[in-house]
């Protein structure tokens, strides 16, 4: 909004001014920019947008529509949004891979590698399919937190210790 509020004082403006005027950083305004030249509302002789690029308003502006959507996510906002929740759900699916773990081994109290793995497999595949090695870090986090042990003698065997 604040860009296209500079076009009431001029009909064309430089980038390196419209930043200025509205204290935007040059990436975010420059993303703002593609959205109004992609709507048509501005237009621009270039194609890469730089600082030197004018860009002047679209007098002849025509739309069938009666409301124009000018309100569309930023690719970037988009990113961290989809980094925050893919975040999210790697952290929540630990906490549940460690807890079937606990479960398995409060059962059986003793277990090999292969069997604790395809019991969580078992366990899990109605959520999602865990990997093996996630499976197998979520068991050495389990370790170092002395839920498990490795039993001396069989390094492919575990013990609940809790």
């Amino acid at each position: 909004m604040a860009v296209l509020l500079q076009f009431n004082q001029s009909a064309s403006h430089t980038v390196s001014h419209l930043q200025a005027a509205t204290q935007l950083s040059e990436e975010l305004l420059v993303q703002v920019l593609q959205i109004l030249l992609k709507s048509k509302l501005l237009e621009c002789s270039e194609e890469d947008i730089t600082v030197d690029t004018v860009v002047s308003l679209n007098t002849d502006y025509k739309n069938k529509k009666l409301r124009v959507n000018l309100n569309i996510p930023l690719k970037s906002d988009i990113k961290q949004e989809q980094e925050a929740t893919h975040k999210n759900v790697d952290e929540d699916r630990k906490l549940l891979i460690q807890a079937a773990i606990v479960r398995i081994m409060k059962m059986r109290k003793k277990l090999k590698h292969q069997l604790l793995l395809g019991e969580v497999m078992q366990q899990l595949t109605s959520r999602f399919k865990p990997t093996v090695p996630s499976i197998k870090k979520c068991v050495d986090i389990l370790i170092e937190k002395e839920y498990l042990e490795r039993v001396e003698g069989s390094k492919d065997t575990y013990k609940y210790l809790a």
